[in-house]
């Protein structure tokens, strides 16, 4: 009798321990989640009260977050140009010829494409300076 009395309440004993912990692990929980909810309407107030002109910068490990205000827009900087890089080449200084220039004069540094050019600007220029 005495050993079946001394098992239920050992039983019972266990079964508080089981139902307290579990009790003292959801007030746990319910007290974070509240903490939470605290911190996510703080940072919504803070939010609403920064000026119009603000620009906010995060820096966290996973990257960098830029925010503008509504008022501001979005800045013209950012703003995707079309890529000019390389410029375009420049033609042959040589009389009648479109093609893109492969050389440069040494003396006269004139873009040109071929011998033939070469040539023709030296005939040209010679002519210019003997008249």
């Amino acid at each position: 009798m005495q050993v079946e009395k001394a098992n239920r309440e050992s039983e019972a004993e266990a079964i508080r321990k089981i139902l307290g912990q579990d009790s003292s692990r959801k007030k746990r929980e319910e007290k974070i989640k509240k903490r939470q909810e605290e911190l996510a309407q703080e940072k919504v107030v803070s939010a609403q009260m920064l000026a119009s002109n603000t620009i906010r910068l995060v820096m966290v490990p996973i990257g960098t977050t830029v925010t503008f205000p509504r008022d501001m827009g979005f800045p013209s900087i950012f703003d995707s140009k079309p890529s000019s890089y390389p410029p375009p080449r420049e033609n042959c200084a040589g009389p009648l010829c479109a093609n893109p220039y492969k050389y440069r004069d040494s003396k006269w540094k004139l873009p040109l494409c071929s011998l033939r050019c070469y040539k023709a600007i030296q005939e040209h220029l010679l002519a210019e300076t003997t008249c």
